[in-house]
Formats: structure tokens, sequence, C-alpha cells
């Protein structure tokens, strides 16, 4: 049987749609699977636009299958009392429906237990879907929710209507208020609907008869292409940013890309000025010339309608932005930015926590001081100029406009008032990356001053208070630090304890002794945002606890650290090396090795050996040869478990054996706490 679910709302926020399609086909595949209604393979097909999620699953059972089902109960020393069933044993019984004398006794590792076993009649498949399919919504995670019906999941946006069709019967279950048919609805204008379903192998067509591309890679495809090929028409290249082009995709259900126009006039604004008008404020497409140079030419979308006048209405809207932001920016041309730093002594930063001026110059200060801690102090005194030149773009009009150019802006004027070029990269590159995965810095200046920008904001709103708490994250503290920490990767040389202590030193005058919460509370959650990130990229979360076990000294060492330990952990040698790492570590006791005789000598040459190799390997980043060359010392800690008796009663001979287990230890614990691998 053919099974298609879809779930209609009013209109979906664009950044939620992506992810929750593909939340809602997996929830949905995982609970008839689990529900027994599939033998092997199942087909999942995802469908999506701003206006619904869907789901058609192929093929499931018309009906689950008999079975037997095991349940383990109470232990044999609580349900029986000489002899007797008690209490717990009959409550057990009476919820699995058999009686107590059909109650098995077993033996398990934790002990003897009664288990119960009972054949479960299968149902037919429309009637497990009723029950299972409202479910499936409430499982589903959202940024934001709201409560829109009593009795109905928090959702986006309220429930407008659902679709449930197994093979040609409507399952007709119900959420909230809304009670599912064989009915959905097409584009909100020209054709709204509804369209009756005549079985889920009918859906697709249906909708795009009803001017609605269900299929979210198809119109991601007809909006690229289709703005790839209007600008091309005028011998153009439409230039495709990437989350523009995920956001105009789920902003639409039929795509129809078009070509507008706008005063050349307006060329005389900065580049940078020109596209994030156009990107973030009218989600178009930039267009460039043949040379590379931006034409006074952009490329949208519309959601159907006539094309002459969608375009007409968005060319308006355009000009109205652009003459906006060249009259701001000829207003900010009558002043060179660095004049501007005076003004940012009368512009909060966050209260309790200075001025803008004031951390203009914490910034340059900052900056210098990464810089000198890394090994590069000969850019203290142009990382000082770049920091006093940092924030000045937040005092000109285009800025307090288009925030978004932040950063862009202080680069394009500080070129233009002729600043050195070194600095004029560096202001521009402080503010990034821009998002978890946005691009970095390319410059070293820009590199320090980026991190210096995101230790100051996380030292003074960690000093003052303002932690996270659970989900709540108002100042983007963590985000923050998640970019601290991939900056910190392109330095792995730079301390921890210098960094976050330079960063806290420059609000001692502000905050006063305030200023020493954030020299404990600093590190742990920079720490916490790495086991975060290590999540989020799906890794291990035991191998990221064991390199985190044996330090953040060094913030930047730390993913290649786990990268190395991944590598290594892969090879079938390495668990026997983490159980004798294990035993290692519990018997070791740091004393003094001198004397060593036999299998406790050849141990102790080994360690030597790769004390020394080990050294070296981790002095040149070569973190996963000092993990092999640790390995090497599984047979020697082999042969001396089975020879020699740690625990000696005399005095002297246990403390060298403990001894040289410590030194052990340590070599297998330079890049990674080994013996914690070994908790399975």
């Amino acid at each position: 049987m053919e099974l298609i679910v879809e779930f209609g709302f009013p209109e979906l926020p664009a950044s939620v749609v992506a992810q929750a399609e593909q939340e809602v086909a997996d929830l949905l595949a995982a609970a008839v699977r689990d529900a027994f209604l599939t033998d092997g393979d199942l087909e999942v097909e995802r469908f999506s636009t701003p206006r619904r999620l869907a789901v058609r699953l192929s093929p499931l059972r018309a009906a689950q299958p008999d079975r037997e089902v095991e349940a383990r109960g109470p232990s044999v020393a609580a349900a029986l009392r000489d002899g007797a069933p008690t209490k717990a044993a009959e409550g057990f019984a009476r919820s699995q429906g058999v009686d107590v004398a059909q109650l098995e006794r077993r033996e398990t590792p934790q002990g003897e237990y009664l288990f119960a076993r009972r054949r479960v009649m299968g149902q037919a498949a429309d009637e497990v879907l009723r029950s299972l399919i409202p479910q499936v919504l409430s499982q589903m995670h959202f940024p934001r929710t709201m409560r829109w019906a009593d009795g109905a999941p928090r959702l986006p946006r309220p429930l407008a209507w659902a679709l449930g069709i197994l093979d040609k019967e409507a399952l007709g279950f119900s959420i909230g208020p809304v009670r599912a048919g064989a009915e959905t609805f097409g584009h909100r204008v020209f054709s709204p609907g509804p369209h009756a379903i005549d079985g889920a192998k009918a859906y697709e067509a249906v909708l795009r008869s009803a001017e609605v591309e269900p299929v979210r890679a198809a119109r991601r495809r007809l909006v690229e292409e289709g703005a790839l090929a209007a600008a091309q028409a005028e011998g153009l290249a439409a230039e495709i940013p990437e989350g523009l082009l995920d956001e105009v995709t789920d902003l639409c259900e039929w795509p129809r890309a078009f070509l507008g126009r706008f005063d050349e006039a307006y060329l005389e604004l900065p580049q940078e000025v020109l596209t994030a008008t156009m990107i973030h404020h009218q989600r178009f497409f930039p267009v460039r010339r043949p040379d590379g140079a931006l034409a006074a030419r952009f490329a949208a979308v519309r959601n159907g309608g006539r094309e002459d006048v969608v375009r007409r209405g968005n060319e308006t809207v355009l000009a109205a932005r652009l003459a906006d932001a060249l009259f701001f920016y000829r207003e900010d041309r009558g002043s060179s930015l660095r004049s501007r730093r005076e003004a940012l002594g009368g512009i909060a930063y966050a209260p309790g926590l200075g001025t803008l001026y004031e951390r203009s110059t914490r910034l340059g200060r900052l900056a210098g001081e990464l810089a000198e801690l890394a090994g590069r102090g000969e850019l203290r005194a142009t990382l000082e100029e770049a920091g006093a030149l940092a924030l000045c773009d937040r005092a000109t009009a285009l800025v307090r406009e288009l925030p978004e150019l932040e950063g862009t802006m202080a680069e394009a004027y500080a070129r233009l008032d002729g600043e050195q070029e070194e600095i004029c990269r560096a202001v521009g590159e402080r503010v990034l990356p821009r998002g978890p995965e946005g691009e970095l810095p390319k410059t070293w200046a820009g590199l320090f001053l980026a991190l210096a920008d995101r230790l100051d904001l996380l030292a003074g709103f960690l000093a003052s208070g303002r932690a996270p708490t659970g989900s709540q994250d108002p100042f983007g503290l963590r985000r923050a630090a998640i970019a601290a920490l991939r900056l910190w990767e392109r330095v792995p040389e730079l301390p921890l304890e210098g960094a976050t202590g330079a960063a806290i030193a420059g609000y001692e005058d502000l905050l006063g002794e305030d200023a020493e919460r954030a020299r404990a509370l600093l590190p742990d959650f920079l720490a916490a945002r790495l086991q975060a990130r290590a999540e989020d990229e799906g890794r291990d979360p035991r191998q990221m606890q064991a390199v985190l076990a044996v330090g953040v000294a060094r913030p930047g060492e730390v993913f290649a650290r786990l990268r190395a330990l991944e590598e290594v952990a892969a090879a079938e040698e390495f668990t026997r090396l983490v159980h004798a790492a294990r035993r290692a570590k519990n018997l070791a006791q740091a004393g003094d090795a001198a004397g060593a005789v036999g299998a406790e000598a050849e141990l102790l040459q080994a360690v030597e050996a790769a004390e020394a190799e080990g050294d070296r390997m981790l002095a040149s980043g070569d973190y996963a040869g000092q993990l092999r060359r640790a390995g090497a010392l599984y047979a020697p800690l082999d042969r001396f478990f089975t020879e020699v008796m740690v625990m000696s009663e005399d005095h002297a001979e246990r403390a060298r054996r403990q001894a040289i287990l410590h030194r052990a230890h340590l070599v297998l614990s330079r890049v990674a706490e080994i013996a914690a691998l070994s908790a399975e």
C-alpha cells in the first residue's frame, strides 16, 4: 500500500522549511517501521513548500503481522515470597494480560527476573496510522512555536489543513480541531482549491495543476536556472548566493524568474551596499557584467502572477531603498572614518559595559596581546590602529540604516580615506565569520581582531552575569564562542589561559571584582561549546570527552587531536590498547622508577623512547603519530602485567612499579585520555 500525508499551514518561516521537511519524513518513516507496517526497504519521498510539509511512503503492509512480545518484570527477589507471588508479580502479570502462572523465571546479568510472553494480534494499517500520524507532528522541533488550539501540538504556525490517504482511502485522523481529509490546497491566489486527491500517486500532478511545485529540489532548480537564464538573455550573469537561493526557494510555491533594472546613477554606491540592499532587503540576485562589475539589473523571482506588474513593483521598492542608501552614503563621505571615533563615546555598548569608544580601545589592545601570545608581536601596532577604527562605521548613517554592512563599510570607508591596506582588511574581517560555517579572515591582523572581538564580548557578558540559560541566549554568546573556536584553530599555539586572561583584564577597571567571575566561567564555557560542536558534527561524544579530559590548554588543537584519535581508533589493535591503558591508569602513582628489572625495565625503556619521540611529534602537530607511537607500549605493558605483581607486599617494589605505570599513563594521555574510552 502507499501512504501520502500532508500538513498545511498559512505560511511557514522560510528558515524552517528544509529542516522540517527532513524531520517529518524521518519521524514518520521511523514510526511506520516501529509499528511493523513495512517488510523491509521503505521508499520515502519528501515534499514541502512554504504552506505544506508532506511525505509519501511505500510499500506498506495492509496490516501488522501477529507477533510475540516479551517484557521483563520485577526481580524474582521482589516478585516471590516463599514461592508465592507478591503484589509486584501480580501487577506485572495483569499489565501484560497474562496469568501469574505464565510468567517465566530467567537469569540475566543483573540477576534473576520474571518475564512475560504474549501474542499480539496485528491491527489494520489504517487503524494504526490514525493514531500514529498525529504523534509524529507533536514530536517535531521548531525554533519558535505557538499555542494555536487546545490539545494540539505547538507549531510555528497554526495547522490549516491535513491530508492523509492510504492508497485511495482517506484516513480521517484529527489534530486539534483539524480533521484530515482527501483534499489539498493549491496556490493561495491563482488556484486555492480545495483540490481532491484521488490516491497517493496523484499528489504531485494535482498540485502542479494548481500552480504549486511540491518537490523542493525542483523548485530550487527553477529559481536558480530561471535567474541565470534571465540574466544570460541580456549577456549578463546572475550572482547566486547559496543562502539566498535556499531562502527564495522556501518563500514561493510557483517560482518564475525575471530581470529588473534600476537607475545607473546608483552604481556610485560601493558594490557591497548595492548587493546588501538587493540580497538582505529585497531577496534579489545581483547581476554582473562580463567584466565582473555590477550591472544596473537584478534577477528576482515571482510567486506566479503577471511578470510586468511584479517587475514594476519590485523596481519601485528597490529604487526607494537605493535612494536612501545613496543619500546616507553621500552624507557619510562628508567626514572621514577616523573622525567618527569620538562619536563612539556617546554610543553605549551594553548596560554596565561602557561605550563603543571604550570597547574599540579594548579590541585594539586585546588583539595586540593575542598576536604577541601567538608569536606575532610585530602586528601589535597595526592591530591597535585597526581596533581604533574597527567600530567607527557604527557611527555612520549607512550602517545605522543597514546594520548588516557593519565591518564591510568600515573597510570601504577606510580604504577611501587612504588608510593602510592591512588596517582596511583587518577592520573588514573583524566581523568574520558571519555564521557557523561562514568565511574566516584571510589576514593575520583580521584573524586576531576577529578573535579579540569574540573574546571581549564573552568576557564582558559573562563577567556581568549575562550567561545563557537553557535555550535562551539573547546576546548570542554561544554563537560568539563557536566563532572564537573556529578562529582559534588557525592559531593552535595560542594558549587558553593567556588569551582569556587578557580579555578579562580589559574589564577590571570597569567591573572591578566582578571581572573575576569570567575567569572561571569563560574557559568552561568555551570547553562546553567544543563538546556541543562535536555533537553537532555527529562525532563520537566519548572520543571528544577523552580529548577534553587531558585539558584545553590550547583550544585550537582540540579538533586536530580529535581527528587524530578518530583516525587511530579505527585500527583493531586500538581496543586492546584501551584496556591496557585503563589498567595502567588505575594502578599508576607518581614516584621514583629507578631500579627497574626484567619486564619493568623493558616497559620503562619503551616509555622513555615513546616520551622522547612523542615530544617531537607533538611539537610538529603530528597528533596521530604520537598516538601510534604510544600504541607501541601495548606489548611491553602486556608483558609487564603478565609477569609482574604490581601491588607487591614490598613497599619499594610496589612504589617503583606504580611509578613506571604512571609514566606510561602520561604517555598514553598526551593527545586524549585513552583509558576513558573503555566505557563499553
